[in-house]
């Protein structure tokens, strides 16, 4: 287990294409009209972790694996990461994306989305531990 950054950048010159990729220190947050732009940058204590869960969420995007790149928004992106049920401390947000009021409706849509998935999975256990119990005492 090795902690790290979890970031994600935009380009000019890959337009509709986010970058994730990992690394172990914060890198010099962005000038102005810096290519490619720094948008977020969350510390996890287990970055390996960190990368799969934003992996899984934004699976579907995927366009380049080795690169990182996937076909979303920066808002879309961010708020994956940020929905990631792992310890995490954001250490930069693009001052654009952080004023965005879209920005934390759409984590809290993720965090409900994952929670009702675990509730059923939940229900799941429990139906079958009944049916368990139900064939132990019938032995059937």
């Amino acid at each position: 287990m090795r902690s790290g950054y979890l970031l994600l950048e935009t380009s000019a010159s890959h337009p509709g294409l986010v970058r994730l990729f990992i690394a172990e220190s914060l890198p010099p947050l962005p000038g102005p009209a810096a290519d490619p732009e720094l948008r977020h940058a969350v510390r996890f204590e287990d970055i390996t972790v960190a990368r799969m869960h934003a992996h899984e969420r934004l699976r579907r995007r995927l366009v380049d694996i080795d690169a990182g790149l996937y076909r979303a928004g920066a808002l879309e992106a961010v708020a994956a990461v940020e929905a990631i049920d792992l310890s995490h401390r954001r250490a930069y947000l693009d001052p654009a994306l952080a004023t965005d009021p879209a920005l934390e409706p759409a984590i809290a849509t993720l965090i409900a989305r994952r929670q009702r998935r675990d509730r059923l999975w939940e229900w799941v256990g429990m139906a079958a531990l009944v049916l368990l119990l139900i064939k132990l005492l019938v032995g059937i």
